[in-house]
């Protein structure tokens, strides 16, 4: 039963951190991958907060 519940947390969590990093790091300098790589490694919640929160997209001019 503990398996299951571990598979379905990383499942979770893996789901989540996909959606912020397709929906937000897309827009964002610092792009899907490290959006991605920020919310695998603390959460979910952070990334999204560091990729919100993060410098805007490439295309801004001067």
């Amino acid at each position: 039963m503990n398996e299951y519940l571990i598979i379905l947390i990383f499942i979770l969590w893996y789901t989540f951190s996909m959606i912020v990093s397709e929906s937000v790091g897309s827009k964002k300098k610092l792009g899907v991958q490290w959006s991605f790589f920020f919310c695998m490694m603390l959460s979910p919640v952070l990334g999204y907060m560091i990729t919100y929160f993060g410098s805007d997209s490439l295309t801004t001019s001067k």
